[in-house]
């Protein structure tokens, strides 16, 4: 009985292909599967050449001597942002393509190289950046290396909520001073909102494990101060502007590809400010999605 299933699977595909005056040649699969039983046939291939999310299923059953063939072809990939080919339309003929996407990060600031009395916490400082276009242009059929540029936005916040507070001074730079005697401090942050464009090199070891390397060049367009706090059964708030952040600078970035969850780490070299504000420098560590 196995054997006539056998050789009804090898037949079938075979005979609704020549049927449909069609074809269907899988190069360099990751991994074939096939199941059998008294009853029943099925081959299962995972991945092909240019495309690790490729899969093939082709289910023969066999029912009173009569056989039932079922077959699917799946090229989904469940993803938050899902990817568009941008150039080329048959994987296997191409040695390189360009894929379109977007990503999304969310992490924590840890500021360093903090000057006297900065006191920024880490755990209350955050960053979050958007790239909503971006382009991966794979240089392999295998699409395991690929190098990827965008243009995003991004947010970063540096929060003291100590006795010390950001404070803009006469000749417009950002010092540092004390709360109102009597005042409840709740917290005091400096904010900087930047068009970001990322230049990444990505390395993928499998399905799941990678690593990305590269630059991001910011371009910081706003910064401000905000100040809050509660004295004589009242709230309190202060906001500056053009506080002197500077207007270009570069990040290092790092992402590690993993089955858990992807994150990325990103340091910036350059203070934030421009001299002679507050002296500290950025660094963020959080999810990529």
């Amino acid at each position: 009985m196995k054997r006539k299933l056998l050789l009804l699977a090898l037949w079938a595909p075979l005979a609704v292909l020549a049927a449909d005056n069609d074809t269907l040649v899988v190069h360099q699969p990751r991994r074939v599967t096939v199941i059998t039983n008294d009853s029943l046939q099925k081959i299962i291939i995972n991945g092909r050449e240019g495309d690790q999310n490729y899969k093939y299923e082709n289910t023969l059953q066999l029912v009173d001597s009569n056989y039932v063939s079922h077959s699917v072809i799946s090229h989904d990939n469940w993803s938050i942002f899902p990817k568009v080919a941008v150039s080329g339309s048959n994987k296997d003929s191409l040695k390189m393509q360009v894929v379109g996407t977007a990503h999304l990060g969310v992490g924590l600031s840890f500021p360093t190289n903090k000057q006297d009395g900065v006191n920024i916490q880490g755990g209350s400082s955050w960053e979050i950046f958007f790239t909503p276009l971006e382009f991966d242009v794979y240089l392999n059929r295998r699409q395991r290396d690929f190098v990827s540029f965008g243009l995003g936005f991004d947010w970063r916040n540096y929060r003291m909520t100590n006795n010390t507070r950001f404070v803009l001074t006469e000749d417009g730079h950002v010092g540092l001073g004390n709360y109102p005697e009597g005042a409840d401090p709740k917290f005091s942050r400096i904010k900087v909102f930047s068009i970001s464009v990322p230049l990444l090199y990505h390395h993928k070891f499998g399905e799941e494990w990678g690593f990305g390397a590269g630059a991001v060049f910011n371009w910081n367009t706003y910064a401000s101060i905000k100040t809050k706090y509660k004295m004589d059964g009242g709230t309190h708030k202060f906001i500056d502007k053009n506080i002197g952040q500077r207007r270009f600078t570069v990040d290092y970035m790092a992402i590690i590809y993993n089955p858990l969850f992807d994150f990325y780490v990103k340091y910036c070299p350059q203070d934030v400010l421009k001299e002679p504000g507050v002296k500290f420098r950025a660094l963020s560590i959080g999810l990529f999605l």
